[in-house]
């Protein structure tokens, strides 16, 4: 029960540092940043397993195109975009 409550906290932390900073680097972020800058979390492992999650939720969607460097990006609400 505790994780679950973790893992929001986490989830949030990921979701509002993603919005502030997305115009900074083109909306991507690489899974080991989040170590740096999102406090809350044990290691890469556990936001990499929360960002996976969100991504089967439709929250965010990734590129693996580079080897060991999974590139994150949130995906937006259909009311955030511009018409």
């Amino acid at each position: 029960m505790t994780g679950e409550i973790e893992a929001k906290t986490l989830r949030e932390k990921v979701i509002s540092y993603m919005q502030q900073r997305e115009q900074n680097v083109g909306g991507w972020f690489c899974t080991w940043w989040f170590k740096f800058h999102v406090s809350g979390a044990s290691g890469t492992p556990e936001i990499r397993r929360e960002l996976e999650r969100m991504e089967k939720e439709g929250l965010v969607e990734s590129d693996r195109s580079q080897s060991n460097n999974t590139k994150w990006r949130r995906i937006k609400a259909p009311e955030e975009l511009q018409p």
